[in-house]
C-alpha cells in the first residue's frame, strides 16, 4: 500500500560529539544522513480533509546526534500523475519536527564503526546500504584504492557490511574476459552514460578540468559517444557491438561482427605490483595490465523500458530469433524505469514488466541478469510537463520491477537509486549537484555506480 502523501524523511547526522565532548574525527561534518524510505499507512483513509498518519523505520549505525529533516512534497496521491493528468507544479512542505534528537552511541568494536571498515568482506552484491563519509575524515592508513572515488563534494560511498575496492578498468576487464566474455545490455540514455567509462577505459571526464562540460554534468547527445555516420538512415532499433579493451579503449562496431577465434583473456600472466599512482583516477592502468591484450564484448540495444515509443519496443526487439544472430550472452544487464515513470500507467507497467520478464528467461536460459535501478529523482520538476516525474513514482515503479527481476531471474540487483537517495538534504536539491532537469547522473557519480558494478560482478563468489 503506497502512501497518499509524499513524505520525504531523513535522519541526519548534526553532531559527532562524544559523550566525554570530544569529537570524532571520523564524522567530524560528515551529515551522515539515513532516509526513511517505507511509510506504511496506519489505515487506507485518502480523506484530505483527516489527518493521515504514517509508520516508518530506519537503522542508525553511525554515532552522533541526528535530527529530523521532512519535508512534504504531494498530497493525496497528487505524486502518482499519470499521462492525461495534470501534473502540478513542484512545491515543498517543511514539516516541524519539534527539535526531536536521537544520539547513538559510539561502539567502537561494532563491525560498522568506520575504523573497522577495512576489516569487512568484500561487497559481492550491488544493492549494500552504506553512507557517505568526507574523503578528509577517512583513516590515515587508507590509500586510494581502498575505496571508491568521491563524488563531488569529497565524499566517499562506504558500505555498512561490505567494502568496496577501487577497480581499475584494466583489472576489470581482465575478469570479465573469462567471467563474462559477452554481454548484452539493454538501456536508455542512462545507460549510455553509464557505457562512457567503459568505452573510453576510464577516460571520459576523468579530469577535474572536464567536469563542467556539459557531456560530464548530465547532457547526453549520441553523436558525442558514436560515430556521425551512424545517425544516417540507420533503421531502429539498432545494436552496438562495443570491442572493450580495458587499456587502450574500445572499438565500436555496427556490423556486429566477432572476433575472429581469438581467446578474450591474454594467456600471458599478470606481475601483480602494489599500486605505484597515488592519483588512482578512473584511467588508471595497475603495473603489469599495460600490455595486455583481454577484453569481453558488449552488445548494447537501446530500449525505453517496457514501452513501445519511437520504433523500439522489447516485445519486438527481443527475440529468440533475433538474438540468435549474436554470440550467446553470459550476462544480460536490463536498465529501465525512466520512460515508464515519464509516459507511462504503473497497472500496464506492471503487465508489461511480467511479460517482459517472462520473454527474457525464455530467451536467455544460461545467462546471470543484473538489473539496474532506476534513477533517483528529488526536490525538482521537469521541464517537460509531459513527463510525469516524481519522486514517489520513481521509488514505486522501480521497487516493483527490481522484486519482479530478483523472484523470476534472480537477477542481481544494480542499486544506484539508494546511494543517491542517502545524500545529504542539501545536495538533493536542484542546484550546483543538479544543473539539469533530466534524470541524468554528473560523470562523477557515474563511475562511483561502475564501481558498485564492477566490484559486485568481480567480487561474487559464483564467480
Amino acid at each position: 500500500m503506497w502512501p497518499a502523501d509524499g513524505l520525504m524523511v531523513d535522519l541526519v547526522q548534526e553532531s559527532s560529539v562524544l559523550d566525554d565532548g570530544s569529537d570524532d574525527p571520523l564524522y567530524k561534518d560528515a551529515r551522515v544522513t539515513v532516509s526513511v524510505n517505507n511509510f506504511y499507512p496506519r489505515n487506507n483513509d485518502k480523506d484530505p480533509a483527516k489527518v493521515h498518519i504514517y509508520d516508518g523505520t530506519a537503522r542508525l549505525y553511525d554515532p552522533g546526534v541526528y535530527t529530523i529533516d521532512a519535508t512534504l512534497d504531494a498530497r493525496n496521491g497528487q505524486w502518482n500523475a499519470e499521462p492525461g493528468q495534470l501534473t502540478l507544479p513542484y512545491k515543498e512542505t517543511k514539516i516541524m519536527s519539534e527539535n526531536i534528537r536521537i544520539r547513538v552511541l559510539r561502539d567502537p568494536k561494532h563491525p560498522t564503526y568506520l575504523r573497522k571498515h577495512q576489516n569487512l568482506p568484500l561487497c559481492q552484491h550491488g544493492d549494500s546500504p552504506g553512507r557517505w563519509i568526507p574523503e578528509k575524515n577517512l583513516p590515515q592508513e587508507w590509500r586510494p584504492w581502498n575505496y571508491v572515488y568521491p563524488a563531488e563534494d569529497g565524499r566517499v560511498w562506504l558500505p555498512y557490511h561490505c567494502r568496496l575496492r577501487r577497480i581499475s578498468h584494466a583489472e576489470f576487464t581482465f575478469h570479465m574476459s573469462y567471467m563474462y566474455p559477452s554481454v548484452h545490455w539493454y538501456g536508455d540514455s542512462n545507460s549510455r552514460r553509464t557505457l562512457r567509462p567503459f568505452i573510453s577505459a576510464g577516460k571520459w571526464c576523468h579530469k577535474s578540468s572536464d567536469l563542467s562540460r556539459l557531456d560530464c554534468l548530465c547532457n547526453d547527445a549520441p553523436k558525442d559517444l558514436f560515430p556521425d555516420e551512424w545517425y544516417a538512415n540507420i533503421p531502429v532499433p539498432h545494436w552496438y557491438r562495443i570491442h572493450t579493451h580495458g587499456v587502450n579503449g574500445s572499438e565500436i562496431y555496427m556490423d556486429l561482427r566477432q572476433q575472429g577465434g581469438a581467446s578474450p583473456t591474454d594467456p600471458r600472466l599478470i606481475q601483480e605490483k602494489d599500486p605505484s599512482d597515488e592519483r588512482y583516477t578512473p584511467d588508471f592502468v595497475p603495473p603489469g595490465y599495460g600490455l595486455r591484450n583481454d577484453y569481453f564484448d558488449l552488445y548494447y540495444l537501446f530500449t525505453r523500458g517496457t514501452k513501445d515509443m519511437y520504433g523500439s519496443y522489447w516485445g519486438r526487439d527481443i527475440t529468440s530469433k533475433k538474438i540468435q544472430n549474436y554470440p550467446a550472452a553470459s550476462l544480460v544487464v536490463f536498465q529501465m524505469i525512466t520512460w515508464d515513470v515519464a509516459f507511462g500507467h504503473f497497472d500496464e507497467f506492471v503487465e508489461q514488466t511480467a511479460k517482459l520478464v517472462k520473454r527474457l528467461k525464455q530467451v536467455y536460459p544460461k545467462a546471470t541478469f543484473v538489473y539496474r535501478s532506476g534513477p533517483y529523482w528529488c526536490c525538482r520538476a521537469t521541464e517537460d510537463q509531459d513527463k510525469k516525474y516524481s519522486r514517489l513514482r520513481f521509488i514505486a515503479f522501480d521497487r516493483h520491477a527490481r522484486q519482479v527481476f530478483q523472484k523470476h531471474l534472480h537477477a542481481m540487483v544494480w542499486d544506484v537509486q539508494g546511494p543517491a537517495g542517502q545524500r545529504a538534504p542539501e545536495s538533493k536539491r536542484l542546484d550546483d549537484n543538479m544543473p539539469c532537469r533530466s534524470a541524468h547522473s554528473r560523470a562523477e557519480v557515474i563511475h562511483i555506480d561502475n564501481q558498485i558494478l564492477m566490484n559486485a560482478l568481480i567480487n561474487h563468489p559464483e564467480t
